[in-house]
Protein backbone atom coordinates (compact mmCIF):
# COMPACT_ATOMS: atom_id res chain seq x y z
CA UNK A 1 0.00 0.00 0.00
CA UNK A 2 1.25 3.46 -0.39
CA UNK A 3 1.52 4.95 2.77
CA UNK A 4 3.18 1.97 4.16
CA UNK A 5 7.18 3.22 3.87
CA UNK A 6 10.36 1.43 5.22
CA UNK A 7 11.37 3.99 7.73
CA UNK A 8 8.55 4.15 9.50
CA UNK A 9 8.04 4.29 13.50
CA UNK A 10 4.64 2.63 13.77
CA UNK A 11 2.42 3.29 17.31
CA UNK A 12 1.56 -0.15 17.03
CA UNK A 13 5.28 -1.95 16.88
CA UNK A 14 6.75 -4.42 19.63
CA UNK A 15 8.99 -1.47 20.53
CA UNK A 16 6.03 0.82 21.45
CA UNK A 17 3.34 -1.16 22.14
CA UNK A 18 3.34 -3.93 24.79
CA UNK A 19 0.45 -6.70 24.29
CA UNK A 20 1.18 -8.13 27.77
CA UNK A 21 1.90 -5.61 30.06
CA UNK A 22 2.34 -5.81 33.90
CA UNK A 23 2.32 -3.09 36.56
CA UNK A 24 4.07 -3.20 39.66
CA UNK A 25 2.91 -0.79 42.81
CA UNK A 26 4.91 0.43 45.52
CA UNK A 27 3.43 1.73 48.73
CA UNK A 28 5.80 2.52 51.38
CA UNK A 29 7.54 -0.70 52.14
CA UNK A 30 5.42 -2.97 50.13
CA UNK A 31 5.43 -4.20 46.47
CA UNK A 32 2.25 -5.79 44.42
CA UNK A 33 1.09 -6.26 41.04
CA UNK A 34 4.25 -9.09 40.48
CA UNK A 35 5.70 -12.68 41.81
CA UNK A 36 9.19 -12.06 44.03
CA UNK A 37 9.74 -15.71 43.37
CA UNK A 38 12.15 -17.05 45.98
CA UNK A 39 13.19 -20.69 46.20
CA UNK A 40 13.56 -21.18 50.46
CA UNK A 41 14.10 -24.67 49.47
CA UNK A 42 14.80 -27.59 47.02
CA UNK A 43 11.20 -27.68 45.40
CA UNK A 44 9.11 -25.41 47.36
CA UNK A 45 9.14 -21.60 46.04
CA UNK A 46 7.86 -18.93 48.00
CA UNK A 47 5.65 -15.88 46.88
CA UNK A 48 7.15 -12.81 48.21
CA UNK A 49 4.63 -10.18 46.50
CA UNK A 50 1.13 -11.53 45.73
CA UNK A 51 -1.11 -9.91 42.92
CA UNK A 52 -3.80 -8.21 44.31
CA UNK A 53 -4.24 -5.64 41.91
CA UNK A 54 -7.74 -5.73 40.14
CA UNK A 55 -7.85 -2.91 38.09
CA UNK A 56 -5.90 0.98 37.29
CA UNK A 57 -6.81 3.64 35.68
CA UNK A 58 -4.63 6.63 34.73
CA UNK A 59 -5.53 9.76 33.17
CA UNK A 60 -3.06 12.55 31.93
CA UNK A 61 -4.22 15.59 30.29
CA UNK A 62 -2.31 18.84 29.26
CA UNK A 63 -2.22 21.35 31.52
CA UNK A 64 -3.26 18.84 34.25
CA UNK A 65 -2.67 16.93 37.65
CA UNK A 66 -2.05 13.70 36.39
CA UNK A 67 -4.90 11.06 38.27
CA UNK A 68 -4.35 7.94 39.29
CA UNK A 69 -7.15 4.99 40.36
CA UNK A 70 -6.05 1.77 41.86
CA UNK A 71 -8.04 -1.09 42.92
CA UNK A 72 -7.08 -3.97 45.20
CA UNK A 73 -8.87 -7.42 46.59
CA UNK A 74 -7.41 -8.94 49.24
CA UNK A 75 -8.84 -12.64 50.23
CA UNK A 76 -9.10 -13.12 53.70
CA UNK A 77 -8.56 -16.91 54.12
CA UNK A 78 -7.95 -19.19 57.42
CA UNK A 79 -5.08 -17.28 59.05
CA UNK A 80 -4.57 -14.49 57.63
CA UNK A 81 -3.97 -10.97 59.02
CA UNK A 82 -7.40 -8.99 57.88
CA UNK A 83 -5.77 -5.93 58.82
CA UNK A 84 -2.63 -6.65 56.51
CA UNK A 85 -3.41 -3.62 54.04
CA UNK A 86 -4.10 -1.16 57.02
CA UNK A 87 -0.24 -2.46 57.70
CA UNK A 88 0.47 -1.33 54.13
CA UNK A 89 -1.23 2.13 53.84
CA UNK A 90 0.52 3.13 57.63
CA UNK A 91 4.26 2.48 56.01
CA UNK A 92 3.08 5.48 53.61
CA UNK A 93 1.73 7.52 56.15
CA UNK A 94 4.26 10.41 56.25
CA UNK A 95 5.55 10.54 52.83
CA UNK A 96 2.07 9.37 50.78
CA UNK A 97 4.01 8.19 48.24
CA UNK A 98 2.77 5.42 45.89
CA UNK A 99 5.20 4.37 42.64
CA UNK A 100 3.37 2.58 39.62
CA UNK A 101 6.40 0.53 37.59
CA UNK A 102 5.42 -0.83 33.90
CA UNK A 103 6.70 -3.75 32.62
CA UNK A 104 6.64 -6.54 29.77
CA UNK A 105 5.79 -9.89 30.26
CA UNK A 106 7.75 -10.77 27.86
CA UNK A 107 10.72 -9.34 29.59
CA UNK A 108 10.07 -9.74 33.12
CA UNK A 109 13.33 -8.16 34.82
CA UNK A 110 12.76 -4.71 32.56
CA UNK A 111 10.58 -1.68 33.34
CA UNK A 112 9.86 0.59 30.84
CA UNK A 113 8.08 3.01 32.74
CA UNK A 114 8.01 4.13 36.72
CA UNK A 115 5.96 7.05 37.80
CA UNK A 116 5.28 8.51 41.69
CA UNK A 117 2.33 10.12 42.74
CA UNK A 118 0.60 10.77 45.89
CA UNK A 119 -2.36 9.09 48.04
CA UNK A 120 -4.93 11.48 48.49
CA UNK A 121 -7.87 8.57 50.06
CA UNK A 122 -8.61 5.19 50.86
CA UNK A 123 -11.92 3.37 50.67
CA UNK A 124 -12.91 -0.08 51.73
CA UNK A 125 -15.27 -2.17 51.12
CA UNK A 126 -16.44 -5.78 52.28
CA UNK A 127 -17.50 -8.56 50.89
CA UNK A 128 -18.59 -11.09 53.78
CA UNK A 129 -19.88 -13.68 52.01
CA UNK A 130 -16.29 -13.70 49.39
CA UNK A 131 -14.51 -12.81 52.14
CA UNK A 132 -12.88 -10.18 50.49
CA UNK A 133 -12.04 -6.43 51.42
CA UNK A 134 -11.50 -4.23 48.55
CA UNK A 135 -9.80 -1.34 48.63
CA UNK A 136 -10.16 1.41 46.12
CA UNK A 137 -6.70 4.47 46.23
CA UNK A 138 -6.85 7.49 44.70
CA UNK A 139 -4.22 9.01 44.08
CA UNK A 140 -2.61 12.47 41.96
CA UNK A 141 0.64 14.01 41.09
CA UNK A 142 2.87 14.50 43.05
CA UNK A 143 2.82 18.21 41.35
CA UNK A 144 -0.41 18.89 42.76
CA UNK A 145 1.53 19.87 46.28
CA UNK A 146 1.92 22.99 43.50
CA UNK A 147 -1.68 23.76 43.68
CA UNK A 148 -2.03 24.20 47.72
CA UNK A 149 -1.40 27.49 49.45
CA UNK A 150 -2.83 31.03 48.09
CA UNK A 151 -0.85 33.69 46.79
CA UNK A 152 -1.46 37.13 45.15
CA UNK A 153 0.31 37.15 42.60
CA UNK A 154 0.65 41.57 40.94
CA UNK A 155 -0.29 42.79 37.92
CA UNK A 156 2.59 43.46 35.24
CA UNK A 157 2.82 45.31 32.08
CA UNK A 158 4.68 44.24 29.12
CA UNK A 159 5.59 41.38 30.78
CA UNK A 160 6.52 37.66 28.87
CA UNK A 161 4.55 35.25 30.55
CA UNK A 162 7.45 32.67 29.98
CA UNK A 163 10.01 34.94 31.87
CA UNK A 164 7.38 35.21 35.19
CA UNK A 165 6.75 31.60 34.55
CA UNK A 166 10.94 31.27 35.09
CA UNK A 167 10.96 33.82 37.85
CA UNK A 168 8.40 31.93 39.93
CA UNK A 169 10.48 28.63 39.83
CA UNK A 170 13.46 30.30 40.70
CA UNK A 171 11.86 31.43 43.86
CA UNK A 172 11.70 28.54 45.84
CA UNK A 173 12.07 29.69 49.63
CA UNK A 174 8.69 31.38 48.40
CA UNK A 175 6.75 29.18 46.10
CA UNK A 176 8.75 26.03 46.69
CA UNK A 177 8.19 24.77 43.12
CA UNK A 178 11.93 23.15 42.85
CA UNK A 179 11.12 20.49 46.06
CA UNK A 180 8.12 19.50 44.16
CA UNK A 181 9.65 19.38 40.14
CA UNK A 182 12.47 18.17 41.17
CA UNK A 183 13.93 17.02 37.75
CA UNK A 184 14.67 20.36 36.87
CA UNK A 185 17.66 22.20 36.81
CA UNK A 186 17.25 26.12 37.63
CA UNK A 187 20.21 26.58 35.36
CA UNK A 188 18.84 25.50 32.35
CA UNK A 189 14.78 26.14 32.67
CA UNK A 190 14.98 26.77 28.80
CA UNK A 191 15.00 23.02 27.94
CA UNK A 192 11.49 22.97 29.51
CA UNK A 193 9.72 26.78 29.09
CA UNK A 194 9.92 27.22 25.45
CA UNK A 195 9.96 31.42 24.90
CA UNK A 196 9.38 32.91 21.88
CA UNK A 197 6.08 34.60 23.47
CA UNK A 198 5.12 38.30 23.37
CA UNK A 199 4.88 40.76 26.05
CA UNK A 200 1.38 41.29 27.41
CA UNK A 201 -0.29 42.95 30.45
CA UNK A 202 -0.90 40.02 33.20
CA UNK A 203 -3.42 41.04 35.86
CA UNK A 204 -3.36 40.90 39.53
CA UNK A 205 -4.49 37.26 40.67
CA UNK A 206 -5.60 36.90 44.17
CA UNK A 207 -5.57 33.94 46.27
CA UNK A 208 -4.09 31.39 43.93
CA UNK A 209 -1.81 28.65 44.31
CA UNK A 210 1.43 28.90 42.27
CA UNK A 211 0.51 25.70 39.41
CA UNK A 212 -2.61 27.56 38.85
CA UNK A 213 -1.20 30.88 38.19
CA UNK A 214 1.46 28.87 35.87
CA UNK A 215 -1.97 27.44 33.69
CA UNK A 216 -2.90 31.21 33.69
CA UNK A 217 0.60 32.29 32.46
CA UNK A 218 0.34 29.87 29.73
CA UNK A 219 -2.97 30.51 28.80
CA UNK A 220 -1.59 34.39 28.05
CA UNK A 221 1.47 33.27 25.95
CA UNK A 222 1.09 34.61 22.54
CA UNK A 223 3.48 33.76 20.12
CA UNK A 224 5.22 36.67 18.75
CA UNK A 225 4.03 35.88 15.10
CA UNK A 226 0.57 36.05 15.97
CA UNK A 227 -0.82 40.06 14.81
CA UNK A 228 -4.49 41.85 15.74
CA UNK A 229 -5.01 40.88 11.82
CA UNK A 230 -3.01 37.33 11.53
CA UNK A 231 -3.70 34.84 14.12
CA UNK A 232 -0.54 32.72 14.64
CA UNK A 233 -0.44 28.80 13.68
CA UNK A 234 1.20 28.18 16.52
CA UNK A 235 -0.18 27.69 20.95
CA UNK A 236 1.64 26.80 24.25
CA UNK A 237 0.68 23.93 25.90
CA UNK A 238 1.87 22.99 29.53
CA UNK A 239 2.18 19.33 30.24
CA UNK A 240 2.76 17.58 33.90
CA UNK A 241 5.40 14.62 33.83
CA UNK A 242 5.20 12.02 36.35
CA UNK A 243 7.53 10.09 35.06
CA UNK A 244 10.86 9.29 36.91
CA UNK A 245 12.63 7.45 34.16
CA UNK A 246 13.70 9.98 31.66
CA UNK A 247 12.67 11.08 28.03
CA UNK A 248 15.38 10.82 25.60
CA UNK A 249 15.10 14.66 25.24
CA UNK A 250 15.94 15.55 28.40
CA UNK A 251 18.30 13.25 29.60
CA UNK A 252 20.97 15.25 29.98
CA UNK A 253 19.14 18.44 31.69
CA UNK A 254 16.63 16.59 34.03
CA UNK A 255 17.41 14.80 37.17
CA UNK A 256 15.60 11.94 38.81
CA UNK A 257 11.78 13.40 39.72
CA UNK A 258 8.65 15.14 38.15
CA UNK A 259 8.68 18.14 35.88
CA UNK A 260 6.65 19.99 33.51
CA UNK A 261 6.74 21.42 30.33
CA UNK A 262 5.84 24.42 28.35
CA UNK A 263 5.89 23.60 24.76
CA UNK A 264 4.87 25.39 21.62
CA UNK A 265 2.65 23.95 18.61
CA UNK A 266 2.45 24.88 15.14
CA UNK A 267 -0.56 24.19 13.39
CA UNK A 268 0.91 23.40 9.76
CA UNK A 269 4.89 22.00 10.44
CA UNK A 270 5.23 18.61 8.73
CA UNK A 271 6.94 15.76 11.30
CA UNK A 272 8.45 13.71 9.12
CA UNK A 273 9.74 11.54 12.55
CA UNK A 274 5.64 11.46 13.66
CA UNK A 275 4.65 7.78 15.42
CA UNK A 276 2.40 5.84 12.80
CA UNK A 277 -1.41 4.71 13.56
CA UNK A 278 -3.18 2.47 11.07
CA UNK A 279 -6.93 3.00 11.71
CA UNK A 280 -8.95 -0.06 10.48
CA UNK A 281 -7.32 -2.06 7.61
CA UNK A 282 -5.00 -4.06 8.78
CA UNK A 283 -5.09 -2.81 12.49
CA UNK A 284 -8.64 -3.17 13.17
CA UNK A 285 -7.91 -5.93 16.11
CA UNK A 286 -5.91 -3.62 17.66
CA UNK A 287 -7.59 -0.13 17.27
CA UNK A 288 -10.35 -0.80 18.62
CA UNK A 289 -12.40 2.90 18.45
CA UNK A 290 -11.96 5.93 16.62
CA UNK A 291 -14.00 9.07 16.97
CA UNK A 292 -13.75 12.40 15.35
CA UNK A 293 -15.08 15.45 16.33
CA UNK A 294 -15.17 18.57 14.24
CA UNK A 295 -15.06 22.00 15.97
CA UNK A 296 -16.11 24.02 12.83
CA UNK A 297 -18.50 26.35 13.85
CA UNK A 298 -15.69 28.82 15.31
CA UNK A 299 -13.42 28.55 12.39
CA UNK A 300 -16.98 29.78 10.08
CA UNK A 301 -17.69 32.83 12.21
CA UNK A 302 -14.35 33.71 12.30
CA UNK A 303 -14.04 33.90 9.11
CA UNK A 304 -17.48 35.58 8.29
CA UNK A 305 -16.55 37.84 10.98
CA UNK A 306 -13.41 38.85 9.15
CA UNK A 307 -15.31 39.91 5.83
CA UNK A 308 -17.68 41.64 7.64
CA UNK A 309 -15.09 44.54 9.04
CA UNK A 310 -16.45 44.86 12.42
CA UNK A 311 -15.04 47.72 14.65
CA UNK A 312 -12.37 46.19 15.98
CA UNK A 313 -11.32 49.11 18.37
CA UNK A 314 -13.66 50.61 21.12
CA UNK A 315 -13.20 53.31 23.10
CA UNK A 316 -13.33 53.15 27.00
CA UNK A 317 -11.80 54.48 29.84
CA UNK A 318 -9.08 52.53 31.72
CA UNK A 319 -8.75 52.30 35.52
CA UNK A 320 -6.67 55.76 35.71
CA UNK A 321 -9.54 57.38 34.33
CA UNK A 322 -7.83 58.22 30.23
CA UNK A 323 -9.80 57.88 27.74
CA UNK A 324 -8.37 54.88 25.76
CA UNK A 325 -8.66 52.89 22.40
CA UNK A 326 -8.23 48.93 22.64
CA UNK A 327 -8.44 46.15 20.00
CA UNK A 328 -11.58 44.75 21.07
CA UNK A 329 -13.29 42.69 18.30
CA UNK A 330 -16.64 41.05 19.29
CA UNK A 331 -16.07 37.89 18.92
CA UNK A 332 -12.80 37.85 21.66
CA UNK A 333 -14.42 40.76 23.81
CA UNK A 334 -17.50 39.53 25.79
CA UNK A 335 -15.73 39.40 28.97
CA UNK A 336 -16.12 42.06 32.31
CA UNK A 337 -13.68 44.28 30.50
CA UNK A 338 -14.64 44.56 27.17
CA UNK A 339 -11.53 44.54 25.65
CA UNK A 340 -10.08 41.35 24.46
CA UNK A 341 -7.52 39.89 26.83
CA UNK A 342 -4.25 37.51 26.10
CA UNK A 343 -6.05 34.39 27.63
CA UNK A 344 -8.78 35.60 25.07
CA UNK A 345 -6.70 35.48 21.88
CA UNK A 346 -5.37 32.39 23.17
CA UNK A 347 -8.48 30.74 23.51
CA UNK A 348 -9.85 31.30 20.01
CA UNK A 349 -6.23 30.22 18.06
CA UNK A 350 -7.27 27.17 19.80
CA UNK A 351 -10.96 27.36 18.50
CA UNK A 352 -10.14 28.32 14.87
CA UNK A 353 -6.41 26.88 14.16
CA UNK A 354 -6.72 23.60 16.03
CA UNK A 355 -10.72 22.98 15.22
CA UNK A 356 -10.62 18.77 14.83
CA UNK A 357 -10.27 16.33 17.75
CA UNK A 358 -10.13 12.94 17.67
CA UNK A 359 -10.04 9.94 19.81
CA UNK A 360 -8.56 6.53 19.44
CA UNK A 361 -8.60 3.44 21.48
CA UNK A 362 -5.96 0.89 21.19
CA UNK A 363 -5.45 -2.55 22.98
CA UNK A 364 -2.43 -3.07 24.83
CA UNK A 365 -0.15 -0.21 26.80
CA UNK A 366 2.27 2.23 24.96
CA UNK A 367 5.94 2.38 26.38
CA UNK A 368 6.40 5.67 25.29
CA UNK A 369 5.34 9.06 27.33
CA UNK A 370 2.68 10.12 24.31
CA UNK A 371 1.40 13.33 25.88
CA UNK A 372 2.51 16.08 22.84
CA UNK A 373 3.90 13.45 21.05
CA UNK A 374 3.05 13.53 17.20
CA UNK A 375 1.14 10.79 15.46
CA UNK A 376 -0.49 10.62 12.17
CA UNK A 377 -3.35 8.65 11.85
CA UNK A 378 -3.75 6.40 8.38
CA UNK A 379 -7.65 5.93 8.67
CA UNK A 380 -7.49 3.00 5.60
CA UNK A 381 -10.87 0.99 4.37
CA UNK A 382 -10.56 -2.55 2.45
CA UNK A 383 -9.08 -1.78 -0.70
CA UNK A 384 -6.21 1.16 0.63
CA UNK A 385 -8.75 3.87 0.26
CA UNK A 386 -7.48 6.89 2.77
CA UNK A 387 -10.70 8.52 4.83
CA UNK A 388 -10.07 12.20 4.95
CA UNK A 389 -9.79 11.91 8.69
CA UNK A 390 -6.15 11.03 7.81
CA UNK A 391 -3.28 13.38 9.01
CA UNK A 392 -0.90 14.78 11.39
CA UNK A 393 -2.14 14.89 14.97
CA UNK A 394 -1.03 15.48 18.36
CA UNK A 395 -1.84 13.80 21.56
CA UNK A 396 -3.51 16.14 24.40
CA UNK A 397 -4.64 13.24 26.81
CA UNK A 398 -3.88 9.82 27.30
CA UNK A 399 -5.98 6.70 29.42
CA UNK A 400 -4.09 4.14 30.58
CA UNK A 401 -6.83 0.90 31.94
CA UNK A 402 -5.75 -2.01 33.58
CA UNK A 403 -7.63 -5.00 34.68
CA UNK A 404 -9.56 -8.24 34.49
CA UNK A 405 -11.01 -7.27 30.75
CA UNK A 406 -7.78 -6.58 29.44
CA UNK A 407 -5.15 -3.79 28.90
CA UNK A 408 -6.04 -0.70 26.47
CA UNK A 409 -4.80 2.64 26.32
CA UNK A 410 -6.99 6.11 24.99
CA UNK A 411 -5.59 8.86 23.22
CA UNK A 412 -7.48 12.50 22.78
CA UNK A 413 -5.86 13.79 19.83
CA UNK A 414 -5.80 17.64 18.31
CA UNK A 415 -5.21 17.86 14.19
CA UNK A 416 -2.60 19.91 12.94
CA UNK A 417 -3.13 21.02 8.95
CA UNK A 418 -0.58 20.00 6.77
Amino acid sequence: MAFITSNRKSLLSSAARVQAPYVKVTIGDYTFGVYDKKTSSPGQVMIQYPNYITSLSIVKVNGQVNQYTLTLTYPVRLGDDPNFFEKVFSSASRSRKIVFSYGDSLSPNFSYKEEEALITGVTQTFNLQAGTIVYTVSAVSSASLAASGCFTFAASEKTRPSDRIKEIFKANTQYGLQDIFTGMKVSDLASFIEGGDKEVDLVTKVNISPLDYIMYLVGCMIPDSSSTSNLSNEMYILTIHDETSLEAQFSDTVSHGPYFTVSKVNSLVKHSDAYELDIGFPSSSIVLAFEVDKKENFAIFYDYNEKLTPEHYVRRINDSGVLEEVYAPQYTSGNDRFMTRPEDIVWFTKMTKFPISATVKIQGLLRPATLMQYVRLNVVFPGGAKHISSGLYIVTAQRDDIGTNGYYTTLSLTRLAE
